[in-house]
C-alpha cells in the first residue's frame, strides 16, 4: 500500500461504474446505523464478531462462503444501494494512530485523522481511463474529494453504530444463531453470526424501552429482523 499523494499519483485515474478490485470479492461487508434504511430493502443484515478486535460489528451479507460476493456479477454491482464499506474501496485509510479517529473533524468534509492509501496496481486504477484524481494544479479533484467525505462519514457514522452496539450488548439483545441454507450442491451452515434476539426485545418495559426508543435500538431491530427475506434471493443467485 501506499499513501497517496498528487507526486507520486498525478496521473492516476479510478475506474468507476466497474467493481475489478478483488477487494470486492467478500462474503461480508461491515455496515453503519446511518445506511440501514437503504440496506434493509435488499441485504440481510447480522451481527458478526470481529476476529481482530472481539467486538461486534453490523453486517450486510453478500454470500454464503468466504469470498463470494452474489452481489457482484462481472463487475456489475446486482442492487441499487451499495453499501459505504463497499463504495469507499479500494481506498483505504492510514492512521498511525488509531486514537485520532476519535478526533476526526468532519467540519471540512474531509478525514483530518489520516490519510488515504491505495494500492496502485490495483485494476481500479489507470492512467488512461476512468476518472481523475488530481487537477494539473495538484489540488483534488471532485473524484478525490468525494472519496474524502465518504471516508469522513464512516468515520463519524461508526460512532453512532458503535453506541446502538453497545445498548444491544448491555440489555442481552443479541444472540447467536446457526444459519443453514440449503443450495442445490449441498447445505452450507454460517454459525458466526448474531441476530436480535426477538424474545428478549418483547421483553423490554419501561426505562429500558423508552431509551432504547430514544437511541433508535427499536428501528434498528425491526430494520435487520425483516432484511431475513432476502436470504431467498441469494439462494437463487447462488443455485444459478
Amino acid at each position: 500500500m501506499q499513501l497517496l499523494s498528487p507526486q507520486e499519483h498525478g496521473q492516476l485515474r479510478i475506474i468507476q461504474g466497474e467493481y475489478l478490485d478483488p477487494s470486492f470479492a467478500v462474503n461480508l461487508s461491515t455496515v453503519m446505523v446511518s445506511e440501514l434504511a437503504f440496506l434493509a430493502h435488499e441485504y440481510p443484515l447480522f451481527f458478526y464478531k470481529s476476529a481482530r478486535s472481539g467486538e461486534f460489528q453490523l453486517a450486510a451479507l453478500l454470500g454464503f462462503e468466504s469470498g463470494q460476493n452474489l452481489f457482484l456479477d462481472n463487475g456489475n454491482w446486482m442492487s441499487r444501494y451499495v453499501p459505504l464499506d463497499i463504495q469507499r474501496r479500494p481506498f483505504q485509510l492510514h492512521v498511525p494512530d488509531a486514537s485520532a479517529v476519535n478526533h476526526a473533524s468532519i467540519q471540512t468534509g474531509v478525514p483530518t485523522s489520516g490519510h488515504l492509501a491505495i494500492d496502485p496496481t490495483s485494476p481500479q486504477f489507470s492512467e488512461t481511463k476512468g476518472e481523475s484524481l488530481y487537477n494539473d494544479d495538484s489540488s483534488a479533484t471532485v473524484t478525490l474529494l468525494h472519496y474524502q467525505t465518504l471516508f469522513s462519514h464512516l468515520l463519524s457514522a461508526s460512532e453512532q453504530t458503535r453506541s446502538v452496539i453497545a445498548t444491544l450488548v448491555q440489555h442481552e439483545l443479541l444472540e447467536a444463531i446457526e444459519l443453514n441454507v440449503t443450495l442445490k450442491n449441498g447445505d452450507i451452515t454460517l454459525n458466526d453470526l448474531y441476530a436480535v434476539n426477538v424474545k428478549k426485545l418483547n421483553g423490554l418495559t419501561g426505562e429500558t424501552l423508552q431509551a432504547c426508543h430514544d437511541k433508535g435500538v427499536l428501528q434498528v431491530c425491526h430494520l435487520l429482523m425483516s432484511s431475513g427475506a432476502h436470504l431467498e434471493m441469494m439462494i437463487e443467485r447462488a443455485n444459478k
